[in-house]
């Protein structure tokens, strides 16, 4: 049996959230078994990341629950190349409009949910990684614990990557892994601190860019009812 290689309840290493409503994690996959200490499971709403083509093998969490597809891109292959295969141009990327639109799509999800809330891309990294960083920074996380969370990913990497292996039948992955730079198989700071100085520097900061991107400001204060453990 398989398990999720980078599934945690973000509230665990967070302080001042209320356990059981954020989850963030790699894809799960059919035949995964039931995760203990994320009861109960599955989540009252999954938000799936991924395009269509990563999401070929269809989802087996559908059937069970309400499964929520927002693709940060169209094509996320295409758009790695489109950013030169660096994380640095990755994450510019996903600041993009019609990112951005979608990463405001998810959050408001995650405030509206009835229920426990899973975020997810095929990793549980990069597009996973800024939809967190977007929800706690929204709610007044204070920027070390934003990066304490995401970073933590780089831990979970082997066993993600093992994962994506068999699931596309590349056997071990080395051949295809040899090619591509270290920083992009793992979580480091300064990915995610690239998308902190980006929302920092927003005239208005966070929250303005969150509305600017198509967000409504009520979606903040039902994000904070939800989340922070008042």
């Amino acid at each position: 049996m398989n398990s999720l290689a980078n599934l945690r309840d973000v509230a665990h290493r967070t302080p001042g959230l209320r356990p059981g409503i954020l989850w963030r994690s790699d894809a799960p996959h059919v035949g995964d078994e039931v995760p203990t200490g994320h009861e109960p499971w599955p989540p009252s709403v999954v938000i799936d990341l991924r395009d269509d083509a990563e999401r070929s093998h269809g989802h087996p969490l559908a059937s069970l629950t309400t499964v929520v597809e927002v693709p940060v891109f169209a094509d996320a292959a295409l758009a790695s190349q489109a950013a030169g295969g660096t994380i640095a141009g990755l994450y510019g990327r996903m600041l993009q409009p019609d990112a951005a639109a979608r990463f405001v799509e998810a959050v408001t999800i995650v405030a509206q949910a009835d229920g426990s809330a899973l975020v997810h891309c095929s990793a549980g990294k990069d597009r996973t990684g800024v939809t967190v960083a977007l929800a706690l920074a929204l709610i007044g996380v204070e920027r070390r614990h934003i990066v304490e969370d995401y970073v933590l990913t780089t831990a979970s990497m082997p066993g993600v990557l093992a994962r994506m292996a068999r699931q596309f039948g590349i056997g071990d992955g080395a051949a295809n892994l040899a090619d591509i730079p270290r920083e992009v198989l793992e979580a480091p700071a300064h990915a995610i601190e690239l998308v902190l100085d980006t929302w920092d520097a927003h005239p208005g900061g966070v929250e303005a860019w969150f509305v600017s991107a198509g967000g409504d400001a009520a979606v903040v204060t039902s994000l904070k009812q939800r989340l922070l453990a008042l």
